[in-house]
């Protein structure tokens, strides 16, 4: 018999991308954690045991060890993530393996795909039942294919988007002008600005700005760059510029997200405005 504890409401999400041979860690895990590779091959090690996990594999990160990520030194690592709490019930979950490699007909990908959906949208029941039924499948080994979408935008914004998402994934330091995005769309940008105020919230510039900031956010929580390293890497003039624009949005300096990551554990949510939602929006 499966045993295992209702798990929370998950309290950290979002997709991380790598350059080449980039690592994460060590860092000492105080609650549990599930990381779907989406492209490249990762190494993770948990305590003294050290594993592969594919490109398409899910790995699920446990309290009470030290674990460390060494991603695909060929090529772009890019994976998505969740954290939250669960208190085992009996020893069963210790004999889980730290790592599920990818099936044809997995059910996993939709339900972790529904579960960054139903975080964005603000449906915090729906993706704690989601998170439960992915423990208990992770668990169980027993899977099965399904499918789940996300509520749409207007196609000129959702093809922008897609331009955003592919730029950040390729040269997050990449600028995208306004000309560039309408003639995607094959809209005036004029138009594109009023789809994009009615559907994001924000301008198609400041959305990619924003996201940029994001992607810089989750490199600070979820890599060993400096600030520095990651100021360049998502197209800053210098450190002071990137910091200045980033305590602007977050509310923190880069090196105070950090801080606050490295003491408590848990990386602190960045403010999920729709403007922010590119890269899980992305994901499949």
């Amino acid at each position: 018999m499966l045993e295992y504890a209702e798990t929370s409401i998950p309290t950290n999400f979002g997709v991380a991308s790598y350059p080449p041979g980039a690592t994460y860690g060590p860092r000492q895990m105080r609650d549990w954690e599930f990381v779907w590779l989406l492209q490249g091959d990762a190494e993770y090690t948990w305590g003294e045991a050290t594993t592969l996990a594919p490109e398409g594999s899910f790995v699920l990160c446990r309290p009470g060890e030290t674990d460390f990520f060494r991603w695909d030194r060929a090529k772009r690592t890019r994976h998505a993530y969740v954290h939250f709490q669960m208190t085992p019930d009996g020893q069963s979950l210790l004999l889980w393996p730290l790592v599920r490699d990818p099936l044809p007909d997995d059910i996993l990908p939709a339900l972790f795909k529904h579960l960054l959906t139903c975080l964005e949208e603000g449906d915090a029941l729906q993706a704690q039942q989601t998170l439960q039924l992915m423990v208990t499948t992770f668990g169980s080994g027993h899977r099965a294919m399904g499918s789940v979408s996300h509520r749409s935008w207007p196609l000129a914004v959702e093809q922008v988007c897609a331009m955003m998402s592919a730029r950040l994934e390729e040269n997050p330091a990449a600028t995208l002008t306004l000309k560039e995005m309408a003639a995607v769309a094959c809209v005036t940008p004029e138009h594109l600005c009023r789809l994009f105020q009615c559907s994001v919230g924000h301008s198609p510039v400041k959305t990619m700005r924003l996201a940029r900031l994001e992607h810089a956010a989750t490199l600070l929580v979820r890599s060993n760059y400096s600030v520095g390293e990651i100021a360049v890497l998502v197209g800053y003039v210098s450190p002071y510029h990137f910091s200045r624009a980033f305590k602007e949005t977050y509310g923190l300096a880069p090196t105070e997200m950090r801080r606050q990551m490295q003491t408590s554990g848990q990386p602190p949510s960045p403010p999920r405005a729709q403007a922010t939602s590119l890269l899980v929006r992305s994901v499949g």
